[in-house]
């Protein structure tokens, strides 16, 4: 029986595939034969104009000034917007658009009042709409001589415009009701094929470009810069599969999608590249002097846009099949729009408290990061746990409201995952420990990011702390994570201020007093370093006579400094010690040694 249902599966696939490959065959030669025919196609066309009272050659003039006209007139609309303005370039990008917009609702005014013949009158908007939008998109790319990206953005709009003068002919074509074979000649070989070539070449001749572009603000490796590497090829792929996809259409006879194949082609080629321009502006704000609200502002904008693209995409191919399956567009798309709004408040959150947490993050000496940035403060200490705690807290509150919206009851879930967060806390209490014990010694202040600690197992500086360890490097290179839980005693060595104490030993009968003034002298010299005197709180100077060792006098010396910057002034004064005691012919002692003596 298994053996007969897979025969009868294959046999049913072998004849779906047999006609499929029948549909092509056929739909092939009838497209062919079209082509081939299609200079009685267009004879018949001229002729067809002719008996309804226009003249072929003076329509042609007549659509080419029009197009003309659309053309100048939103170039000379935008260009002086822009220029009163100083817009930037993505309010440019904005203002080319309603300068096409308002060409073209100009021109529907005028044809309206101007041309009674309703036939002329859409072939004549139908173009001034074409024009506008090329002219939109095509005038921006081709400024700007001397950017090394011009010739890239030259070849784009070189195929655009092609599109769009083919676009042109198609849509008075079917607006003159022109045979079918004529139309998708028109279709082929004046709109698809030469945007793909075009595109494709464009893309492969200028592929380090465009990855160079795509990679702005990206590490070696990441999966951003990884991304950009092989885009070109995806958008050679894309175009080229869109192409063969328009072709099947007219193949097999189904109603051509070619218009809004090319408005989702446009919006896939322009979504990467106006991704990077928002985060060009929006690194710029957050670099600025108080710049997190602007620079958060526009990083979700960044998710304005790809949401819009994403929504245009689904209008176009989604929204017919929910028609299909019965499902109404008015719930689909409110429940959209709410989602939407959430996301937008969420992510406007997320990237605010980001911006935040990049401030006041923590920097390693020659760390190229934000000027702005505080080290070793009880803010950048405590911060990194706020922040994370803040995003667990959007994601899980952004999460749960989504469901809400689609009407899916959370509260069995809240109940399920807080009977597993208490059993999870009862049979861990260790990691309860380390947690608890950790917010009470940030709580306490007991340590700081970059502060040099020494607890009862390790020391080291703080280099790194979790929410239940902090890691200790020592100065020799390795590092020891410490549970919180198990620090006991801390001792810190960067707070504040130092005292630090010098033992000398000099002979027997060395002059105490001489000695209390070179010291002096010596603390004089360190205080007027402009490289010391900053960290040196109070000078070296001599406290006498500490002790006497077996014929040998222990003179000490002390001085005070800032926490963690007393080594190098006490080089100065070790090395100004030395040579001012040779000087003065008095001879430092090395510290007697005790032989330890045989037994009798």
């Amino acid at each position: 029986m298994a053996a007969d249902s897979r025969t009868d599966e294959l046999e049913v696939a072998t004849a779906m595939l047999h006609r499929f490959s029948m549909l092509i065959e056929n739909g092939l030669t009838a497209r062919l034969s079209g082509w081939f025919s299609s200079g009685g196609a267009w004879h018949d066309f001229i002729q067809g104009l002719k008996a309804a009272g226009y003249g072929p050659a003076l329509l042609a003039l007549g659509i080419a000034a029009i197009c003309l006209v659309a053309t100048v007139a939103t170039a000379a609309v935008a260009r002086s917007i822009i220029s009163k303005f100083k817009a930037r370039p993505l309010l440019s990008a904005i203002t080319w658009f309603a300068a096409a917009l308002l060409v073209i609702l100009a021109s529907w005014v005028l044809l309206l009042s101007l041309i009674s013949d309703s036939v002329l009158r859409r072939a004549l908007l139908n173009c001034v709409v074409i024009s506008a939008m090329a002219t939109m998109i095509c005038l921006p790319l081709t400024t700007g001589r001397r950017s090394i990206f011009w010739r890239w953005r030259r070849d784009l709009a070189v195929a655009i415009g092609i599109a769009a003068g083919g676009l042109v002919v198609l849509a008075c074509l079917r607006v003159w009701q022109a045979a079918d074979p004529l139309r998708d000649l028109f279709a082929t070989f004046a709109v698809s094929l030469p945007f793909t070539v075009l595109v494709a070449t464009a893309y492969l001749r200028h592929r380090r470009l465009v990855t160079r572009t795509l990679s702005f603000g990206s590490k070696a490796g990441s999966l951003r810069r990884k991304l950009a590497a092989i885009w070109p090829w995806l958008v050679v792929a894309v175009v080229i599969l869109a192409f063969v996809f328009i072709q099947l259409d007219l193949t097999i006879g189904r109603p051509t999608r070619g218009g809004l194949l090319l408005l989702s082609l446009l919006l896939v080629l322009a979504g990467p590249h106006l991704d990077v321009a928002i985060e060009r502006r929006s690194w710029q704000a957050v670099r600025s002097q108080g710049g997190e609200l602007t620079g958060a502002l526009w990083r979700t904008f960044r998710i304005v846009v790809a949401s819009s693209i994403l929504a245009v995409l689904a209008i176009l191919w989604l929204l017919p099949i929910l028609d299909v399956v019965g499902i109404s567009r008015g719930t689909v798309l409110l429940k959209a729009a709410e989602i939407l709004m959430l996301v937008l408040v969420i992510a406007f959150c997320w990237n605010w408290v980001a911006i935040m947490a990049a401030r006041i993050r923590p920097r390693a000496p020659g760390d190229p990061q934000v000027a702005t940035a505080v080290v070793g403060t009880r803010l950048t200490t405590v911060g990194p746990l706020l922040v994370g705690l803040t995003k667990a807290a959007l994601l899980t509150l952004g999460a749960l409201t989504v469901l809400v919206m689609l009407g899916i009851n959370v509260w069995p879930l809240i109940t399920g995952l807080s009977i597993f967060g208490l059993a999870i806390g009862l049979g861990s209490q260790t990691l309860v420990k380390d947690v608890v014990a950790g917010l009470f010694f940030l709580v306490d202040d007991a340590f700081r990011h970059g502060e040099y600690i020494e607890t009862s197992g390790a020391k080291g500086t703080v280099e790194r702390i979790s929410l239940r360890s902090v890691s200790l490097r020592h100065p020799r290179g390795p590092v020891a994570t410490i549970p919180f839980g198990q620090i006991g005693k801390i001792q810190n060595f960067s707070r504040e201020w130092v005292i630090e104490k010098m033992l000398f030993r000099v002979a027997l009968d060395t002059d105490v007093e001489a000695v209390r003034k070179l010291f002096k002298k010596i603390g004089q010299e360190v205080a007027a370093d402009p490289e010391l005197n900053a960290d040196l709180l109070e000078p070296f100077k001599s406290q006498g006579i500490a002790a006497l060792e077996e014929g040998t006098l222990v003179i000490r010396g002390k001085y005070k400094a800032r926490a963690g910057r007393q080594f190098q002034i006490r080089k100065a004064i070790l090395s100004k010690v030395r040579i001012t005691l040779a000087e003065n012919d008095i001879k430092l002692v090395p510290k007697p040694l005790h032989v330890p003596q045989m037994g009798g």
